[in-house]
């Protein structure tokens, strides 16, 4: 049902283009410039303010809180029973006690790898590489969940992961650890290589956003300066045109901050509201495109 509203999202961007267009024309070139400028230098800052500040806010308030909260966890956490558990709901048809489990763990190389080949050698159908990869998925969501599933669902953890160079490396490295058993190293290895790049990630977005907004109140504020320049004659008219183009490049950051802001209340609610979630934006024509759109490739 909620994907059938997926074309409030066009509606709302359209409408919010068309009046800028319209008060883009009444304010006039020369405000519109100011205000454009004003826009640029605000995205500018803002970026740099979300960027130097989300390490510092993670650090000073939220670390030990996180490394205290993941020890808690994997001390309740069996990492041998979670690799039983893969290989019995995986379907192979083979059966491993912890025992075997922890005589695997303690070879040399990938364990994946290794313990692919055992279930391999125990008559299991499937290739050790479809094997390998199936308790790899099955092992990183069931530690995940163990570790964090209290805060953030597993899949959701992951699509934000999915925006940090060097995720899936880091993920590889934390199970390791994991399947190793050492509890403090297996939460500062979580804390180090998943979950602080996440929570950057998302304290990022949420200081841009307010930032954005309480800088272009500002940028208006100043831009109004200019207002009297559509009266004058022959200057007016052109002023109006040029600034209904402006207008509608100003409507265009406006909703593109309104689409990262959706983006983030789905990360956040992991997609669990009835209309604001990546199902329902998947159905939009225009609205999803600004969604999935990274701003850095372009300032890249």
């Amino acid at each position: 049902m909620a994907s059938g509203l997926s074309w409030f999202y066009d509606i709302l961007i359209i409408g919010i283009l068309l009046i800028c267009l319209y008060l883009g024309a009444k304010r006039g070139l020369m405000r519109s410039v100011a205000l454009a400028v004003l826009i640029c230098v605000s995205i500018a800052f803002s970026w740099l303010c979300c960027t130097v500040a989300s390490p510092v806010i993670y650090e000073k308030c939220l670390k030990t809180p996180i490394i205290n909260a993941l020890k808690d966890a994997s001390s309740k956490t069996d990492p041998l029973n979670i690799v039983s558990s893969a290989v019995s709901s995986g379907g192979y048809g083979v059966e491993m006690t912890n025992s075997e489990v922890q005589g695997v763990i303690s070879q040399s190389g990938d364990f994946f790898a290794n313990i692919a080949g055992e279930i391999k050698n125990n008559g299991a159908s499937e290739s050790e590489e479809t094997i390998g990869t199936g308790m790899e998925e099955s092992v990183t969501e069931s530690m995940l969940k163990a570790l964090v599933g209290d805060v953030v669902s597993p899949s959701t953890l992951t699509e934000i992961l999915s925006s940090v160079r060097g995720a899936e490396n880091n993920m590889s490295s934390a199970v390791g650890v994991f399947l190793k058993g050492d509890r403090d190293k297996t939460a500062e290895a979580m804390e180090e290589t998943v979950v602080a790049p996440a929570v950057k990630l998302v304290l990022k977005a949420l200081i841009w956003v307010i930032m954005m907004f309480i800088l272009m109140l500002i940028s208006r504020i100043v831009a109004d300066m200019f207002k009297g320049l559509n009266k004058i004659p022959v200057i007016g008219p052109v002023n109006s045109t040029l600034g209904a183009l402006l207008g509608a490049a100003e409507g265009t950051v406006i909703v593109y901050v309104i689409a990262q802001l959706v983006r983030l209340i789905c990360y956040l609610t992991s997609n669990s509201l009835m209309f604001l979630n990546t199902e329902t934006v998947q159905n939009t024509h225009i609205f999803k495109y600004l969604f999935y759109f990274d701003i850095m490739t372009i300032i890249g």
